[in-house]
């Protein structure tokens, strides 16, 4: 089930009569978005907590964030080279064992046609 408007989106939802999912999303202005994401498991009492914004430097680049419950903090920047070419770089970082790795970071290159 969810609502809909043009700045506002929340979303639930039930998997197998055992997750139980919420979302909201909101679009603060032109420059900033903002989400949260939770869901609990009724059969083990599990919870998972997410929060991230996007905020747009400009018309052609973008600056985000994310962190959640497990302590995974994630950012990300992309640039539009030009029309239908995206250029975007990210890392992932384990905040519970910073010292002992396990972080990720990425490159792509999005190709529009």
């Amino acid at each position: 089930m969810g609502l809909s408007t043009k700045e506002f989106i929340l979303n639930t939802s039930i998997n197998d009569g055992r997750i139980f999912t919420g979302s909201v999303y909101h679009k603060v202005s032109n420059k900033l978005e903002t989400g949260v994401q939770l869901s609990w498991a009724s059969d083990n009492n599990d919870t998972d907590f997410g929060i991230g914004c996007k905020y747009n430097l400009d018309q052609d680049s973008a600056l985000r964030l994310k962190v959640n419950n497990q302590s995974l903090i994630g950012i990300g920047y992309s640039q539009r080279l030009r029309e239908g070419v995206t250029l975007s770089l990210s890392a992932q970082v384990d905040g519970k064992n910073f010292n002992e790795g396990g972080h990720k970071i990425g490159i792509s290159l999005e190709l529009e046609a």
